[in-house]
């Protein structure tokens, strides 16, 4: 699907390209490079950084319906960039590539060469190994409060209810009734305009909710 590419520069780009012959014997590069990379961390980063890079570049390009990530042979890729395992990306999750073999040895023993980048990794790696050790915190039991707001909006609905009932079965609505209900109303659309404090406006409902109870 690739060399439709070419194709597709040449007639809406205008740049047409040439194919390159290769001569001579081609030397297979790729276990001097993991070589390197086993020796050297700062080798072993770059290659997964280009390979993540290269991946996701593929999967937003632009001439999606050349370049098709689903298409793409990720372990034939991997063993072109000399990686020793697979990353940790979104594009890989989920999916087994039997093409690839990762290297037996634990690539978090591979150290850098400089002294200082490796004296680093090692204090955050003691720190995550530390982190692990801990006891996972307790889980705490509480009740969900319900905020105010909501409090007296369930309120409302049920003198509502109240008074239209009253007056559906013939009953006079009480003037304390309504008095409240607007009072509360009154009280929340001040809390909601800012002129009074949350702490204020819990203190009235709370002198009220003491009133109706006693």
């Amino acid at each position: 699907m690739e060399e439709a590419y070419v194709n597709f520069l040449s007639i809406n780009q205008k740049c047409p390209l040439q194919r390159l012959q290769l001569s001579g014997q081609q030397l297979d590069v790729l276990p001097r490079v993991k070589a390197l990379s086993l020796a050297d961390r700062a080798m072993f980063d770059r290659g997964m950084r280009a390979f993540v890079s290269f991946v996701q570049a593929y999967a937003k390009h632009e001439c999606s319906l050349i370049f098709r990530i689903k298409d793409l042979d990720l372990a034939r890729l991997a063993r072109g960039f000399a990686l020793l395992r697979m990353p940790k990306m979104p594009e890989l999750k989920g999916k087994t590539f039997p093409g690839f073999t990762r290297t037996p040895l634990d690539t978090d023993a591979i150290r850098y060469k400089d002294k200082q980048r490796e004296k680093l990794r090692q204090k955050m790696l003691l720190e995550r190994q530390e982190k692990l050790k801990e006891p996972p915190p307790p889980r705490r039991s509480f009740i969900k409060n319900k905020s105010w707001s909501k409090q007296t909006t369930k309120k409302e609905r049920r003198r509502k209810r109240s008074a239209k009932r009253k007056l559906e079965e013939g009953s006079d609505v009480e003037d304390e009734d309504m008095k409240e209900l607007l009072d509360d109303t009154r009280l929340l659309k001040r809390l909601k305009k800012g002129k009074i404090s949350k702490e204020d406006f819990e203190k009235q409902m709370a002198s009220e909710s003491g009133a109706e109870e006693a």
